[in-house]
């Protein structure tokens, strides 16, 4: 059944293995009769997007899905995005750092990415929580918000790794209102994405939108 309140939340990825211009204009025309929150895509595809979509938020990813472009490259790719006139980066941070403790050299990172948005867009970083122990998701998200960041999306989708319940309690819990939260990864359904959002989760992001807002 239709959720216009999940549809409101929802922000529409048309990033998928061999889409072409044709399957994004087709995306766009069936996303576009309904309420939406934004839409992320590839950085080739940001003009195309700001044509397409009805909502005005765009924004792209930078060093997805694995974190593992330099500082530099993710800096550049910050910096593009603003000339586009982008909304928001979906950042994958320095996960290798995270993973083997070393948060000064991941936080420089971030602040170097933060420093080139220029207060000119969102930043949306990405936790990849299925992956992280709490304490790692705990670290990161006191990091974000050292940093200015206050926006985490929990996973980079395309079926690496899974949100669950507990991740968005547990981020709920710590941070309140401090945090927004996005769901990403293996929400396929409009009652999963209640659930998420009565937990506390602001948004939810999904290349599977239909079954997500319930049609």
């Amino acid at each position: 059944m239709f959720d216009k309140e999940v549809a409101k939340r929802m922000v529409g990825s048309p990033m998928e293995a061999g889409i072409t211009e044709d399957d994004i204009r087709e995306f766009a025309r069936e996303l576009n009769q309904y309420d939406y929150y934004s839409i992320i895509c590839d950085q080739f595809n940001i003009d195309l997007a700001r044509k397409l979509f009805r909502k005005p938020r765009v924004g792209v990813m930078v060093s997805y899905p694995f974190g593992g472009m330099t500082t530099e490259t993710k800096v550049r790719l910050t910096e593009i995005a603003v000339e586009k006139g982008c909304s928001e980066i979906n950042l994958c941070p320095d996960y290798v750092a995270i993973k083997s403790g070393n948060f000064e050299k991941a936080k420089k990172d971030l602040e170097a990415v933060y420093k080139a948005a220029d207060n000119k867009l969102d930043i949306v970083l990405v936790p990849m929580v299925g992956f992280m122990s709490l304490g790692e998701i705990k670290a990161i998200c006191d990091m974000c918000l050292e940093v200015g960041i206050h926006i985490v999306k929990t996973n980079a989708g395309l079926g690496l790794s899974q949100s669950e319940y507990e991740h968005i309690r547990y981020i709920k819990r710590i941070y309140g209102d401090k945090m927004q939260i996005e769901v990403s990864g293996g929400v396929r359904d409009v009652k999963q994405a209640q659930e998420f959002i009565k937990l506390g989760a602001d948004r939810v992001h999904t290349s599977t939108w239909k079954g997500v807002i319930g049609i």
